[in-house]
């Protein structure tokens, strides 16, 4: 098993009323696979199963097809962001 700081940002932050969380993991897990166990262990993470929900490994930004690495040292999950 591997530990890994999850943080969460802006809005999404204060819907789960938390701003990290220590995960354990069973490697390979793709980030869709580490939202759903999150959705579980987390009182509202239903939250991270919401359309839209942003992620990224190690500050680079990530799709939920994407696997988690080995060498990780933490995911980030944040709401939709728009540019303007």
């Amino acid at each position: 098993m591997l530990k890994v700081r999850v943080v969460f940002f802006a809005s999404l932050k204060e819907s789960i009323g938390q701003s990290e969380y220590i995960v354990e993991l069973s490697l390979p897990m793709s980030i869709c696979e580490l939202k759903n166990q999150l959705a579980k262990e987390l009182d509202k993470g239903k939250e991270l199963l919401e359309k839209g929900i942003q992620s990224s490994i190690d500050f680079e930004f990530a799709r939920d097809a994407d696997i988690v690495p080995e060498s990780v040292n933490e995911v980030a999950f944040f709401p939709p962001v728009t540019g303007g």
